[in-house]
């Protein structure tokens, strides 16, 4: 039997955003679960291709083979400390499925950069002291590699810092020096999250979840990030906006404009503002094109090609209360139900109804049981969760292997 493991990384959500520094990437999660399953067949064939969202590990989850050159770029964190953000060249091969005309395709996982803290009170103090700036470093550092025709693909997630991008601007050289920067690169933006920058639903609104902050000192945070976003875009207006290389792997999704983000003003309150404390916003205004970084990584690591060679195909989340429209979980089943495939969801938790799972191309779903009575799914570090994966591979070839 041909099994695809498509799975996204496993990460708790306890403020409503995922903590990877908890959890388990998706490379992780395909190694443990391929693992458990040839132990149970071991003569099935596995092809495992993880699907990164845009968030902190996306390098990771590229095949090694698919990969020209790495190179680890060191940038200050939201408080000044050390922080890493892993840089990659794709091969020729895998950067034309992306969509690329004759330039090379970089991808830069900016959003380790600035990965919410494990420890809520250190979220609180990036909060209320942090800074975008060592995202922009990563930008800056990695747009000095590449060349005029390039594609730069930028993963960018939630994150505790909440300047309004102000910082990465800065980095950058301010708008005339960002704009010599980008000037005939496409910067596609891989967001593994799409909310607004401010607003009930936005960045700003989350943090009261991720850092335990009063409402009020949000509020206020929020106000001055979006402030000083809004003071900045006039600025930044006249950015390079034409289409380059579209499609980046997939065509956007619905409600997408050509130019791969939704067609709307830009302001705080849009769409994909708010991934990376702003910064989203910053380089938007300067001609990145924003898509969801599932649909951008799904291109350019070849999942409809992998598909095709498959008779069942398994993902991954950590944890599920619905399904998202173009997140992995999503672009995985879209990519399964269009070829009449059977799709499996592994979970640390979910709440996802059949309904909803079946409307997503999921036929049946299986989630990791808490480690002890009373425990989370999560508990004992990722480690842990590979191990148990391993057992629920084993669980899923004895069901589902012919």
């Amino acid at each position: 039997m041909r099994v695809l493991l498509a799975p996204g990384a496993m990460s708790p959500e306890p403020g409503g955003a995922p903590i990877t520094g908890l959890g388990l990437g998706a490379r992780g999660v395909a190694e443990a679960l391929a693992s458990g399953w040839s132990r149970a067949r071991p003569d099935d064939a596995l092809a495992l291709l993880p699907i990164a969202d845009g968030g902190p590990g996306l390098t990771t989850a590229i095949q090694p083979s698919a990969v020209e050159d790495r190179a680890v770029l060191d940038v200050p964190g939201p408080l000044g400390q050390a922080r890493q953000a892993p840089l990659v060249r794709l091969a020729r091969a895998a950067g034309a499925r992306g969509g690329g005309l004759g330039g090379a395709t970089w991808v830069l996982d900016a959003a380790s950069a600035s990965a919410v803290p494990t420890d809520r009170r250190e979220a609180g103090r990036e909060a209320q002291r942090g800074s975008t700036r060592g995202l922009g470093e990563a930008v800056r550092q990695a747009l000095e590699r590449a060349r005029e025709g390039d594609v730069l693909v930028v993963g960018l997630a939630r994150a505790a810092a909440h300047d309004g991008g102000a910082g990465l601007l800065d980095a950058l050289g301010g708008p005339e020096g960002a704009r010599a920067l980008i000037a005939g690169r496409d910067v596609v933006l891989a967001l593994a999250d799409t909310s607004p920058l401010g607003g009930m639903n936005g960045a700003g609104q989350g943090l009261i979840a991720l850092t335990g902050l009063a409402p009020a000192v949000v509020q206020d945070l929020d106000r001055g990030a979006c402030s000083r976003a809004s003071a900045l875009l006039p600025a930044l207006a006249g950015g390079d906006r034409a289409p380059k290389a579209l499609p980046i792997g997939q065509a956007p999704g619905a409600g997408m404009g050509a130019k791969g983000h939704r067609d709307e003003p830009l302001r705080p309150s849009a769409w994909g503002t708010g991934a990376g404390g702003g910064a989203a916003i910053i380089l938007r205004a300067l001609g990145a094109r924003a898509l969801p970084g599932a649909r951008v990584m799904a291109g350019l690591t070849g999942l409809e090609a992998a598909a095709e060679e498959a008779d069942l195909v398994i993902t991954a989340v950590g944890e599920a209360y619905d399904i998202l429209a173009d997140s992995v979980v999503d672009v995985v089943g879209a990519a399964a139900s269009r070829l009449a495939l059977p799709a499996v969801l592994v979970t640390g938790l979910s709440a996802v109804p059949r309904g909803e799972l079946a409307a997503a191309g999921i036929v049946s779903q299986y989630a990791l049981t808490p480690a002890g009575d009373g425990g989370q799914w999560f508990d004992g570090g990722p480690r842990v969760i590979a191990r148990r994966l391993e057992g629920l591979g084993e669980r899923l070839a004895r069901t589902w292997s012919r």
